[in-house]
């Protein structure tokens, strides 16, 4: 569960960076949780991130090209993604009330 959020986080950061146009150069991002605490980091270089625990370790690499991200986890299962967007439904009409004629 742990990694599978991990992935949901950096597949976010990546996006975001992407979809923003964010220039190619390295930079490390710190990730906290809702008290404060740390996560660890998210080291992006380019079209690679690594998400590294606090203890220093590559948990998860990712690696985004333009219509897929491919993430690894440090035992070796890969997921690869592809964007997909959902319309959402048209919201429904109100009834207009009847004019007495």
């Amino acid at each position: 569960m742990k990694d599978f959020l991990g992935a949901c986080l950096l597949g976010a950061v990546l996006g975001a960076m992407f979809a923003y146009g964010i220039p190619a150069k390295a930079q490390t991002i710190q990730l906290t949780d809702s008290r404060g605490y740390s996560q660890g980091t998210v080291q992006i270089n380019g079209n690679t991130a690594q998400f590294v625990n606090p203890q220093g370790y590559t948990t998860q690499t990712a690696t985004l090209y333009p219509n897929q991200i491919v993430i690894q986890n440090s035992n070796g299962t890969t997921v690869v993604g592809t964007p997909s967007y959902t319309v959402p439904p048209s919201p429904t009409t109100p009834m207009s009330p009847r004019v007495m004629q």
